[in-house]
């Protein structure tokens, strides 16, 4: 993946991203804010998480980049070895597989009786261009495809040339950037293709409906910068082999830290980058339960008979793993049912997209428009996990963390080969995939799955009716022993005050 520099900002519809007398912009949840002001070049800041899946021939790649910089200067160019599929992808994607991994924890501190509660958190079958076999000629590009997919929009390209490409590029308004000519000369010899990318965005302000109004002026100021995260995407393909194509990503500024969260038949490794960058695997019947069974509950200060009424009936909401890795467990399934069908492109993801592009037409983004679609598109999406989730229990999760080296990213795609760690290291306590760091060792006791809470009771209820005799005299000679305690207090206390008058 690279950023190009140079883009066409295109407005669609009537609702679009607000400049505030700040002139700082409503990112609707779609993508990072907009500043004006002077600024330096495009560059990634943050760390580059990346998803990829991989059985059977059937390969996915997904990126949500983070970059600060100017707002014309934003795009992406990725190459594949064949024609993918796209998709829009969650936003928060990369938090659910993280908590896919290590769920978070509802704690309930007891002692201290300091509740802490959870977080809240028109179909159409795909027409895949089957690629000409015949070679392009050096001043020629194919488009295999164009569309829109939420705020981007996206060419899927074969060239015969870097030159080509260029030429392609800069004509339609995405810039090919300087330094990537000997690596993409590679890439058109092996016969792959590229996907490039650029943004729609523009001002909320000049096109707002307001009486009277007969034009609009969707023009960001001079100067527009943005700086976060945008939209997530998924690109599925066909390839004979597990490939991750992040050669071009070494020619961006800013940091490398790249984690690469890797769903595959087996645990593996890439020959490329140090086993030490291997900092978690894990099952994919672990997975399963961890998507699809209560979060683990804490208890700190006491066991789970000292947990009051009330508060048990929070606890199944709390502790309800869909708001938390619900997204990971849909991908996850998606990527699996795609394999078992035969389509790179499912009925629920042709949907979405056709919903997104509908609300891009009307100019209509955010959290709202969002829930909207999730609505319409939850039953479908749930039978296609249903169908398909059972499959995972094949399956390995790999999560690589590392500063991939600048040379070692430019020189060749990384591949991947079987390779299980050692369990001394493969656990939160030494990298938690949710804080990126080592968790340590925590307090109180832990419980996983769900709580037979009337179990409980009968155990408290046993136990109270079965102490023993010995306790029972015991506990009622040290009452006598309390009472008579007490009897001898007072006598002495009135014999004194007894003595205090007769001497008065």
């Amino acid at each position: 993946m690279i950023f190009s520099t140079q883009l066409r900002l295109l407005i669609v519809g009537c609702i679009f991203f607000g400049l505030t007398n700040s002139l700082r912009a409503d990112p609707c949840g779609m993508v990072p804010p907009i500043h004006t002001g002077p600024v330096q070049p495009i560059k990634r800041v943050g760390l580059q998480q990346t998803y990829v899946f991989y059985k059977d021939g059937v390969e996915t790649f997904g990126i949500r980049p983070g970059y600060e910089g100017k707002v014309d200067e934003f795009g992406m160019l990725i190459p594949f070895p064949k024609p993918p599929a796209l998709r829009k992808m969650p936003d928060a994607i990369f938090d659910h597989i993280a908590n896919a991994i290590d769920p978070p924890e509802v704690v309930v501190h007891v002692q201290e009786i300091f509740l802490e509660q959870a977080n809240a958190a028109f179909n159409a079958p795909v027409q895949q261009s089957a690629p000409d076999p015949s070679a392009l000629k050096y001043d020629a590009v194919r488009v295999v495809r164009q569309e829109a997919v939420g705020m981007y929009e996206v060419a899927v390209l074969e060239a015969g040339s870097a030159a080509a490409l260029k030429n392609w590029m800069d004509k339609h308004g995405y810039k090919y950037p300087d330094g990537m000519d000997e690596v993409c000369e590679e890439y058109v010899e092996d016969r792959w293709c590229f996907v490039a990318v650029k943004t729609k965005v523009g001002q909320k302000d000049g096109v707002d409906p307001r009486p009277a109004q007969r034009d609009v002026n969707s023009k960001l100021p001079d100067g527009s910068t943005f700086d976060g995260h945008v939209q997530a995407m998924g690109f599925r393909f066909e390839t004979d082999e597990l490939v991750v194509p992040m050669r071009l990503s070494a020619f961006n500024e800013g940091e490398l830290r790249n984690i690469v969260y890797l769903l595959t038949d087996s645990p593996k490794k890439s020959s490329s980058i140090p086993e030490e960058y291997v900092v978690r695997q894990i099952s994919g019947e672990q997975l399963i339960h961890n998507v699809t069974q209560p979060l683990p509950l804490r208890i700190i200060g006491g066991g789970l008979a000292d947990i009051p009424e009330y508060r048990r009936k929070t606890l199944p909401t709390e502790r309800n793993p869909e708001p938390h890795n619900g997204a990971a467990r849909d991908a996850f399934a998606s990527d699996l049912l795609a394999v078992s069908s035969g389509k790179l492109s499912l009925d629920h993801e042709e949907a979405e997209k056709n919903l997104l592009n509908i609300g891009e037409r009307l100019g209509l983004r955010g959290t709202e428009i969002d829930a909207l679609h999730e609505e319409h598109l939850a039953h479908e999406r749930k039978i296609a996990v249903a169908s398909a989730l059972d499959s995972l229990k094949e399956m390995s999760l790999t999560v690589v963390d590392g500063d991939f080296p600048r040379e070692v990213l430019a020189r060749k795609n990384l591949r991947f080969g079987e390779y299980k760690m050692p369990a001394r290291r493969n656990k939160a306590e030494v990298y938690d995939v949710k804080s990126k760091q080592p968790a340590g060792k925590q307090p109180g006791v832990r419980h996983v799955g769900t709580v037979d809470w009337e179990a409980v009771d009968e155990q408290i209820a046993a136990t109270q009716s079965t102490l023993p005799q010995r306790s029972r005299v015991a506990i009622a000679e040290i009452s006598t022993l309390a009472l008579l305690g007490i009897l001898f207090a007072m006598t002495g206390i009135a014999l004194h005050n007894q003595r205090k008058r007769k001497a008065a």
